[in-house]
């Protein structure tokens, strides 16, 4: 997998034309002159068709940067600015796990970690495809001092997502004030 970073700040270009212009750069990397053709799952998931339908991107933006993350496997790629969300301890009340909300309560910066959660969370959900209701009826299993997730997906019929025990490492990358 390979992941890359465009940031905007010191340019006066928006934020559709920086998503455009980082993409833009990855296909040409990865396909030369090729465009391959997308289409979108059910969620909203982007996939290249046939026949780079074995190579998987995804993007995310959030304030100046947008990143994306292609690859011989699935993947997930999220990028929150810090400070975003104005009630993070409420968001993460209604939204996480207990354990994850207390380890949010323990934690020494618990906007720092409530950033790592969510961030975890978004590109884990854009991973599998299937948004952030995966984590209402899913048996998920995260250990975020081991960067490692484990869960059992139980597919619907149409889902291209695999059914069975799945496992997968997340990676972090530091950025000022991002997560």
């Amino acid at each position: 997998m390979k992941l890359y970073v465009f940031d905007k700040s010191n340019s006066d270009i928006d934020l559709k034309t920086a998503r455009n212009r980082l993409y833009d750069h990855v296909i040409k990397e990865f396909f030369g002159d090729a465009r391959p053709e997308i289409e979108k799952n059910d969620h909203g998931k982007p996939l290249f068709l046939s026949p780079y339908e074995n190579i998987h991107f995804n993007i995310s933006h959030s304030g100046d940067l947008v990143v994306m993350a292609i690859g011989d496997a699935p993947v997930g790629v999220d990028v929150e600015r810090i400070g975003r969300a104005k009630d993070y301890m409420k968001l993460a009340k209604r939204f996480f796990y207990d354990q994850e909300y207390e380890r949010l309560l323990a934690s020494e910066n618990s906007e720092e970690e409530f950033y790592r959660i969510w961030t975890f969370r978004e590109a884990f959900s854009k991973l599998v495809g299937v948004g952030l209701g995966l984590f209402s009826g899913q048996d998920i299993h995260i250990d975020y001092d081991a960067n490692r997730v484990s869960y059992c997906y139980l597919k619907r019929s149409e889902e291209s997502f695999p059914s069975g025990i799945h496992d997968y490492t997340f990676h972090e990358y530091p950025y000022p004030g991002y997560r």
